[in-house]
């Protein structure tokens, strides 16, 4: 028999110790039960799709992805204007979204679009236009 106080496991020569601490703590709040994950790592806010406005004077954040920045990621503080006119920019754009998919859902060969907007001939001259009007519009201050 093992020594005193321990057990052994079945077919294993070993002793059985202590598990080890469980990956999970549940803590209640205000009547609420809720599951702490002690491995995890901490999480941050997700990024941000649209500018972050920040100021009362209108003002807010992009960050550019390299995709359609060229000298992506970067941030760009942007003035009111700006805001304003990246505003309607998202509007047009998911306009131009809605409209495409009733179009392909009727006339499927539009399909074929993306693929040819997507390909590096037609996209890098585009994120190029797209990355001098950032540009430009960090070169008056937002």
């Amino acid at each position: 028999m093992g020594p005193v106080g321990r057990r052994l496991a079945h077919g294993s020569p070993r002793p059985v110790t202590e598990p080890p601490p469980s990956r999970y703590r549940v803590v209640e709040h205000g009547r609420r039960l809720e599951v702490i994950d002690t491995r995890a790592n901490p999480t941050g806010p997700p990024p941000r799709l649209f500018p972050r406005q920040t100021r009362f004077d209108g003002s807010g954040d992009i960050t550019t992805r390299a995709f359609y920045d060229a000298k992506g990621p970067r941030t760009i503080r942007l003035d009111s204007v700006s805001v304003g006119v990246i505003a309607r920019v998202k509007f047009v754009a998911l306009f131009a979204a809605f409209a495409f998919v009733v179009a392909a859902v009727a006339m499927p060969w539009l399909l074929a679009i993306p693929f040819a907007l997507f390909s590096k001939a037609v996209r890098n001259p585009a994120r190029d236009g797209i990355t001098r009007w950032l540009d430009g519009i960090v070169a008056r201050g937002g």
